[in-house]
């Protein structure tokens, strides 16, 4: 296929594709620098992150600026951080939060209940208490604030 008709085959600037062609260059890579830390240490970072929403516990971009900077200085891995502030830098995605509310209102179902147990059966496996009833402790709500207005944490699309 000449580089003409595939410029209109497939939607693509002519131009675009004879510079590629004459550069021998046919792969596309990221538009951004890669990551200081590495694609398998970022992995385990976000990795974490999901494992804390997951459990009911998302963090907000503080928390994660601070644990990404120790993150780093701990394997003494090489970085642009603040170290007068001891976080990362702001370039995360944020997600607002929803109040207690709300959420215990869409949470009690068949579903969510379920998915709850499991969770719980999974922690207590886990953490070695599934035998253990006096290493485990009940709280009561009447402390909670039940309309609060949460600020941004990081959670999954």
């Amino acid at each position: 296929m000449t580089i003409y008709s595939a410029s209109k085959t497939y939607n693509i600037s002519r131009k675009t594709l004879e510079r590629r062609y004459k550069k021998d260059n046919d792969k596309k890579g990221p538009m951004e620098p890669s990551s200081m830390l590495g694609e398998q240490n970022e992995q385990k970072l976000v990795t974490y992150i999901k494992t804390m929403q997951s459990k009911g516990f998302p963090l907000c971009i503080d928390d994660v600026r601070t644990i990404a900077f120790y993150f780093v200085e701990r394997r003494n891995i090489s970085h642009r951080f603040n170290k007068i502030t001891e976080k990362a830098d702001p370039d995360n995605r944020l997600r607002k939060s929803e109040g207690v509310s709300l959420a215990r209102s869409q949470a009690l179902n068949r579903v969510e209940v379920h998915a709850y147990f499991q969770l719980l059966e999974q922690v207590l496996t886990d953490s070695d208490l599934m035998g253990k009833a006096n290493c485990i402790f009940n709280m009561d709500e009447s402390g909670l604030q039940l309309n609060n207005r949460p600020g941004y944490v990081l959670a999954e699309k």
